[in-house]
């Protein structure tokens, strides 16, 4: 029996559903647009599942656990950035209808998240870094 990767699996059943859900949604409401959508995101699904599969089958396989057979090398920092950029835009959007002192806060939300983001992501790039504890350069850099 061969064995996928689990993303090869996670792909194909996010398009199974998308396949699924958008044909019963045409038959149910007849509706064109959220039919397509939803088909589109089966489609986009299966092909990134077969994308995967392809390379999966391209990696020697390491026994150490990586997806699809190779170290991701390091590994980001989880942080708020992103949820904060996200929010900034929406305020953002609201604003557009609302008023400008909305559009001026969500910028301002939007920039400081963005800083933050490109901060951590240069930090994290430096190379005086080494694994989770930072070198005597590193201090005072925040």
């Amino acid at each position: 029996m061969i064995r996928l990767p689990e993303e090869v699996l996670f792909f194909a059943r996010i398009a199974a559903f998308g396949l699924i859900v958008g044909a019963v949604y045409w038959f149910l409401a007849y509706e064109p647009a959220g039919t397509v959508m939803l088909l589109g995101f089966g489609v986009a699904s299966a092909v990134a599942s077969a994308i995967l599969w392809l390379r999966s089958r391209e990696a020697e396989p390491t026994g150490d656990g990586w997806p699809i057979g190779r170290d991701p090398g390091r590994i980001p920092a989880p942080a708020f950035a992103p949820l904060s950029i996200g929010v900034g835009a929406g305020i953002v959007a609201l604003g557009l209808a609302l008023g400008p002192l909305l559009v001026v806060i969500g910028l301002a939300i939007a920039i400081t998240g963005a800083r933050s983001w490109l901060a951590a992501a240069m930090r994290e790039a430096d190379p005086s870094v080494v694994g989770d504890e930072p070198n005597d350069a590193d201090i005072g850099r925040t």
